[in-house]
């Protein structure tokens, strides 16, 4: 008996529920607004997603619809997205409007550049790495020669006169590990794919094969990045969330092996 007044009682909510609309639908109190069936992240080309089919239709009283709501894709098309976007939810058009957001598509930081780099597995975290983590990058030089110089060597070079610079000696040759910067904050991250484009990249793929990442420097760090990619090695490593980077002394062959001595 209760499983039948169970069922009664579910067959009444539904028919009432859809009395409702049906009399909304009549009053022409319903209105359809576009809503996306996924999540999405801020800064998407939001054609791709239209082509995906990843939004639909959905019908909602008048007086729940939000302000500048969505009502035709026409509105999202050629643009991107300035906030995240929930699967289900209302889009107003305020976050789509321009399509302009600060620091651009990448939405680089202010007084920040973006350089993009293509690393091989380990040296970009084995395909760890995601938009919005923060690196420390490391570089390492190799045959690395100091020499000793004239007093003014460094103003005659700045000011172009090469003519007449003499050096002092040159110390012995030597390889050195440097944080060349201490914390950069990911902005995108590609991983390759050299199968078909259409599979998707395992881990195991993923960590062996070749990722490009785009960083946001300030204008000297940048400047040091580019000098190091042309002349070294260069490794990420990945912060922890909210762990600030840290600065440290250049490693040579003695501190490794001689820390005592060389401190």
């Amino acid at each position: 008996m209760a499983l039948i007044l169970a069922t009664i009682a579910t067959a009444g909510v539904f028919l009432y529920s859809r009395g409702v609309k049906q009399e909304a639908i009549k009053g022409g109190d319903l209105q359809d607004v576009i809503v996306s069936k996924i999540d999405i992240p801020a800064n998407s080309e939001l054609d791709e997603l239209i082509s995906a089919q990843q939004f639909e239709l959905l019908q909602v009283p008048q007086d729940a619809v939000v302000e500048g709501a969505v009502t035709d894709l026409a509105q999202l098309r050629g643009r991107r997205n300035s906030a995240f976007i929930i699967a289900g939810e209302q889009i107003p058009i305020s976050r789509v409007e321009t399509g302009e957001i600060p620091g651009g598509a990448l939405g680089i930081p202010e007084g920040h550049q973006a350089i993009s780099v293509t690393l091989d597995g380990p040296r970009a975290i084995a395909g760890a790495l995601a938009g919005g983590d923060n690196v420390t990058i490391y570089a390492t030089f190799e045959g690395v020669k100091i020499s000793l110089v004239q007093k003014d060597f460094l103003k005659s070079l700045q000011q172009g006169n090469v003519s007449g610079l003499q050096s002092q000696g040159e110390l012995p040759e030597f390889d050195t590990t440097v944080v060349l910067s201490p914390e950069v904050e990911v902005l995108r991250v590609t991983h390759e794919n050299s199968g078909d484009p259409a599979q998707e990249v395992s881990d195991a793929q993923t960590a062996q094969g070749s990722t490009t990442v785009t960083l946001a420097f300030l204008p000297d760090e940048a400047q040091r990045f580019v000098f190091a990619m042309e002349l070294g090695k260069v490794y990420l490593s990945l912060l922890p969330p909210d762990e600030a980077g840290t600065e440290l002394d250049p490693l040579t062959f003695a501190r490794v092996f001689l820390p005592e001595k060389t401190k």
